[in-house]
């Protein structure tokens, strides 16, 4: 592969590997929203967009110094943007499980918060107004 043709190979593929990047932070903080906890989120959304882009760009590095059997400096570059697009979907798919995971471990922390909370009020005795005396009383 000629000077040319591998740096437009590493230009495309880095700007796949940026885009790719882009959507899964702006997703990623989206899917991930915890109104308690926002900044917990968004660090798990950028940590996540990082490691994804460091083992992407190092799969882009790895893949661009192969020598492909095949004819014609556009035929290489073409199979070689092919195998950085699968692999870039691959580590989207796992991206996109860890941010799940991470989620659902979210969702269970916060029920059990919520669950803690009611056994908490379920122990107080609610007091409302006596009908007759306009007074509280306790319905316990």
């Amino acid at each position: 592969m000629d000077t040319d043709s591998y740096i437009a190979f590493l230009v495309v593929s880095t700007l796949l590997v940026i885009v790719d990047a882009v959507i899964i932070t702006i997703s990623g903080r989206k899917y991930l929203n915890d109104d308690a906890h926002p900044g917990i989120s968004l660090a798990a959304s950028w940590l996540t967009t990082t490691l994804f882009s460091l083992i992407v760009l190092g799969l882009v590095a790895l893949i661009s110094t192969i020598d492909l059997p095949i004819e014609g400096q556009l035929q290489k570059i073409v199979t070689k943007l092919g195998i950085v697009l699968l692999l870039l979907a691959v580590a989207h798919a796992i991206t996109m499980t860890v941010l799940a995971r991470y989620r659902g471990e979210e969702r269970q922390e916060h029920l059990a918060e919520e669950l803690a909370q009611r056994r908490e009020q379920a122990r107080k005795p609610e007091v409302t107004r006596s009908i007759e005396r306009d007074e509280p009383y306790s319905t316990v």
